[in-house]
């Protein structure tokens, strides 16, 4: 289907009139998007766009003449949701690769930036580049090492890096980039920098925060719109409907928070607690360096002084080079793998490259590693929670809503019969509760999922469980209700 779209799109790039009639309907696109897709698939925004209004209004058109039969008022409104689903599926089939791509990278900028900053301290750009190309960052690492690449025939690292921070679609990683440019020439101060990104990311959660409870509040009251749209307006057979649309909102409505959901998966995913473990031990491991220990001797002292939980990771490394007589820049590689946050197994691998080059300057620089670890532990405590907050918010409207859908199915049988005896007839032969209640009791499913998915909520399994029991406890206790009178 996609190649579709981009053969059909390459087509109309060609018809510059249609691109006219696009321009002139949506005004001027987003130049930095459309020369994007030109450059990965050969055609503009403007190609794209009317190629998804053409195939909008063309499946639009085939609905309303299909259903125009029925009912008008009903033909109108779902040829229009139709061309609406159609148009934006179409459009976001291609752009959310450029809005992927974008978000990847706005996640990745402080990762990147924080170990190209510490590998330019004890090295040069060149040096930099390949630790990022070494490491596993996603499109980021390609990336460098085709920079390494050009460097390789002959052409200036800072020059290459310069324009490729200029050809990204990220902003974020673009000042990333050009920030860690100009440490040589100018002091940077880390945590300046995250706390700026911090103060950034507040501003980009209030925004987030909004499109996730209007996200909420739309799949929380489709159903019950639908519901009761097809009772009202004679067609409670179309019941069965009312899941699928749950499903297609979900689907369209996930791809809007990328960003969030990366983020979360890079930092809240792992323990927050090794940082602070990480930043305990280079605090000791760097005063007892600037002390004048040997790096091993340093190691066997901070033991004595570290946590419990951080003193057993060390064990491991202290038996490695005594027991084993491994050597202290193969056991501390081993050592990193105890770590799973990136910014504790960063600075560990910056670490071991300062000890490898001279032990006696590293302490000073390892003790204002420790530092900048402790600011971005506070600064991802101050993070974990507005997501709880979110993830709470969330909870709450979810199982409001689950006992809301529970209370609608039991009544619609009522509803239904309450509208033959004022009318004269019954919509349909029979009214099964059962098949009404299992629609919206899907419905009530794929709410608290697409719910959990925009906060990004682990207990998914959970959540469903407590929303399904919600449900049947409001339509039992109302059903119960009903015999009673």
């Amino acid at each position: 289907m996609k190649n579709l779209i981009l053969y059909i799109a390459a087509k109309i790039e060609k018809l510059s009139f249609l691109l006219k009639i696009e321009r002139k309907l949506f005004g001027k696109p987003d130049e930095k998007l459309s020369k994007y897709l030109k450059k990965r698939f050969g055609f503009s925004l403007e190609a794209l766009m009317t190629t998804a209004l053409m195939s909008g209004l063309f499946f639009g058109a085939v609905s309303f003449l299909f259903l125009i039969k029925r009912n008008l008022l009903l033909a109108t409104v779902l040829s229009t949701l139709i061309f609406c689903v159609i148009f934006v599926l179409i459009k976001n089939s291609i752009t959310s690769t450029y809005k992927y791509e974008r978000n990847i990278l706005a996640s990745l900028a402080p990762l990147v930036f924080y170990e190209f900053s510490l590998n330019l301290e004890i090295g040069s750009v060149f040096e930099a580049l390949q630790s990022i190309s070494s490491s596993k960052y996603p499109i980021i690492s390609r990336n460098f090492k085709e920079i390494l690449f050009k460097i390789s025939l002959g052409q200036k690292p800072e020059k290459q890096l310069l324009h490729y921070a200029f050809t990204q679609p990220s902003n974020d990683f673009k000042i990333a980039l050009l920030t860690v440019l100009n440490i040589n020439k100018k002091a940077i101060d880390i945590g300046k920098y995250f706390q700026e990104a911090e103060n950034e990311y507040e501003k980009v959660n209030k925004e987030i925060e909004i499109r996730i409870l209007l996200t909420i509040i739309i799949s929380t009251f489709l159903p019950l719109l639908l519901t009761m749209i097809y009772v009202f307006w004679d067609y409670p057979w179309l019941i069965f409907t009312v899941p699928l649309t749950q499903l297609l909102f979900h689907i369209f409505s996930s791809k809007g928070y990328r960003t969030f959901v990366l983020e979360r998966m890079i930092t809240a995913g792992n323990e927050l607690s090794e940082l602070e473990e990480c930043a305990e031990f280079l605090e000791v491991y760097g005063k007892f360096l600037g002390l004048g220990y040997s790096p091993e001797r340093a190691l066997t002292k901070t033991v004595e002084i570290v946590s419990e939980k951080t003193r057993k990771k060390l064990n491991i490394i202290i038996r490695r080079i005594y027991s084993d007589l491994v050597p202290l820049r193969i056991a501390w590689s081993d050592f990193i793998t105890n770590f799973k946050h990136p910014f504790a197994t960063i600075s560990l691998k910056i670490v071991n490259k300062m000890i490898e080059k001279s032990s006696k300057d590293a302490g000073e620089k390892i003790l204002k590693i420790a530092a900048k670890l402790r600011e971005k532990a506070i600064l991802e405590r101050k993070r974990e929670t507005l997501i709880s907050t979110q993830q709470l918010k969330a909870k709450i409207i979810t199982l409001a809503s689950a006992l809301l859908l529970g209370f609608v199915a039991s009544l619609i049988p009522i509803v239904i019969y309450s509208s033959a005896f004022v009318f004269g007839k019954l919509s349909i032969s029979s009214v099964n509760n059962l098949s009404i209640a299992t629609p919206l009791l899907m419905a009530a499913v794929i709410m608290t999922y697409t719910n959990c998915k925009a906060t990004v909520d682990k207990n998914v399994k959970l959540q469903v469980m407590l929303a399904v029991l919600a449900f049947l406890l409001a339509y039992s206790v109302n059903s119960f209700l009903q015999h009673l009178i």
